[in-house]
């Protein structure tokens, strides 16, 4: 969740403040996505079509925040999301289009995105003051607290928070740009999860954990709440401040899933003795495994128009990917520049208004176990094309971000990809979309 906190002492509160006793907020995304026909030696079931594709998505998305005593709050986010990726989010480890996930169902389906608690207690005097947005409510907040949170959310909601890329709606769309792509997150298939989670805040410093529940099955939309078979731990220090009197962020993640995913080593060894040869990681293995990892993500306000931002990430690479995308090492840098408009007073009541330009590389990579399984014929939920000539997966992104209203944002991007899903074979491929995006 986004903070946006001045510090106030107590003695300095001003009455024009007042706590918020309820909010609501609102999105709605359309992205439409295009890539030409492209080069490609071979296909399997999980390949990017080398045909010439067409495809769109949507979401909306209401954000109600409900005070209910002293320094807890309710928040509760209902959604509805169709259309369909490249497909059905298939074929690029790093997929194109961060707003949509693997449903194979193009109708728009509403659901409860969100519905969580979260309870503040004070550890101090002094507080800041809170802005009201989406999943925050405005007022004060003690600026050294601890937070409770509990209830269904998503884990991207808490933790990797770059302030450069993290957001898929108004900035970077590829999945392992906006996200540390090697961090296989604990989601069901739309991205949402039970959560529980202790924080420590204080004005630059956060400490966070959080324990969530994990898919019955790869990409699965139902979770598993047998805590022995399955379970996922997130631990996350952030830091905020300055370095040479301009913003810095930097944050490092660390984690562990526990779950029933296959072994890659043990699947390609099975195919070798004949005993399975459906070289398909999808289904729950008889015993769970675990994968941890850790992640780090920086980012640097230069100067008023730059910012720019650096992540990385790892995990061991032998259980088969659970829940985000089929990468286990990726390192991702780029940035962000602003260009000032002319104030259109009719539809704009500020001045800041600008054109955004963001610039953007990632290399994603497998571990060895991980390639093996491809090279062997086998199938995860992301990618896999019968057979495989490794590369890593490179992608540059580019986007220019134009606003047309103050609530009204419209997005050009372009994205290369080189060796999609890792293979040499295939590509490279590039993609167009347009993004329309309102915020009230």
């Amino acid at each position: 969740m986004v903070t946006c906190i001045a510090r106030v002492a107590r003695a300095q509160q001003v009455d024009s403040i007042v706590n918020q006793t309820w909010n609501i907020h609102g999105q709605f995304t359309f992205i439409t996505q295009y890539h030409p026909a492209f080069h490609a030696a071979y296909s399997g079931k999980n390949s990017l079509s080398d045909s010439s594709d067409h495809k769109s998505s949507l979401t909306f998305t209401l954000f109600c925040g409900r005070r209910l005593w002293r320094n807890a709050a309710v928040y509760f986010s209902p959604e509805i999301s169709g259309g369909l990726g490249f497909n059905d989010a298939r074929g690029i480890a790093g997929f194109t289009n961060g707003d949509i996930y693997r449903v194979d169902n193009p109708t728009p389906q509403g659901y409860v995105a969100r519905l969580y608690l979260i309870q503040y207690i004070p550890l101090g005097a002094s507080s800041d003051v809170q802005a009201d947005e989406p999943l925050q409510l405005g007022g004060y907040v003690s600026s050294r607290r601890l937070e409770m949170i509990a209830g269904k959310l998503s884990m991207t909601d808490l933790f990797d928070n770059n302030p450069v890329s993290h957001d898929p709606r108004t900035q970077f769309l590829n999945w392992s740009i906006m996200d540390d792509g090697a961090w296989d997150f604990p989601a069901d298939t739309r991205g949402y999860d039970a959560i529980v989670s202790l924080g420590y805040v204080t004005p630059h410093w956060t400490i966070r954990m959080a324990e969530a529940l994990e898919p019955t099955y790869a990409n699965g939309s139902t979770l598993n709440w047998n805590l022995h078979r399955s379970h996922s731990e997130t631990i996350e220090c952030t830091y905020t401040g300055t370095w040479r009197q301009h913003p810095l962020f930097a944050g490092i993640h660390v984690y562990n899933n526990f779950t029933p995913a296959p072994e890659y080593a043990a699947v390609v060894h099975a195919k070798k003795l004949g005993t399975d040869t459906t070289m398909d990681v999808i289904d729950p293995s008889p015993v769970s495994h675990s994968k941890y990892g850790v992640g780090v993500s920086m980012s640097y306000t230069a100067n008023a128009r730059v910012q720019t931002f650096l992540r990385a990430g790892w995990n061991d690479g032998h259980t088969a990917t659970w829940a985000f995308t089929e990468i286990d090492r990726s390192i991702s840098a780029g940035g962000m520049y602003q260009i000032p408009l002319p104030s259109r007073q009719k539809y704009w009541q500020r001045s800041d208004r600008f054109l955004q330009i963001g610039c953007a590389f990632v290399v994603n990579g497998l571990s060895a176990p991980h390639r093996e399984f491809l090279e062997a014929g086998g199938y995860g939920f992301v990618i896999g094309d019968g057979k495989l000539r490794y590369a890593t997966e490179n992608i540059a992104e580019l986007y220019a971000l134009f606003p047309l209203h103050q609530l009204i944002t419209l997005t050009g991007d372009f994205q290369w990809i080189v060796h999609p899903a890792y293979n040499r074979d295939r590509g490279p491929v590039a993609v167009g979309s347009i993004r329309l995006h309102v915020a009230f």
